[in-house]
C-alpha cells in the first residue's frame, strides 16, 4: 500500500513538472513569435547558387553537354567570388587586384 502512494506521489510530482515545462515552452514560443513579427524585421537572403548538374540529369545526360554545364557553374562561381572580392575591398578601403578590376 505505501509503495503505491510513494508511486502515485512521485507520478503526480513529475506531472506538474512536466505541465511546467510545457507551459514555459508556451511562454517562449510567445515571446519569439512576438520578436518575429515586430516591423522592420525582414531579413534578406543572398540568391542560391546554381549548382551544375546534380542528380539524375547528372547521371543520365550526354557527358558533353554536362561537361559544358559543369564548366559554366564553375565560371559563374568564379566570377561571383570575384565581384564580392571587389566589393569587400573597396569597402574596407583596401588596394584591388588588378587581374579583379578586369584591366588585364
Amino acid at each position: 500500500m505505501a509503495t503505491i502512494l510513494v508511486a502515485a506521489l512521485a507520478g503526480f510530482r513529475l506531472f506538474k513538472r512536466g505541465m511546467a515545462v510545457v507551459e514555459g515552452l508556451g511562454d517562449a514560443a510567445d515571446h519569439i513569435s512576438a520578436g518575429l513579427s515586430q516591423e522592420g524585421t525582414v531579413v534578406e537572403y543572398a540568391a542560391n547558387p546554381r549548382r551544375y548538374p546534380h542528380g539524375t540529369d547528372a547521371t543520365h545526360a550526354d557527358p558533353e553537354k554536362i561537361k559544358k554545364l559543369r564548366d559554366k557553374g564553375k565560371a559563374e562561381r568564379i566570377e561571383a567570388r570575384r565581384v564580392r572580392r571587389v566589393a569587400r575591398r573597396a569597402q574596407r578601403g583596401q588596394a584591388q587586384n588588378m587581374r579583379d578590376l578586369g584591366l588585364f
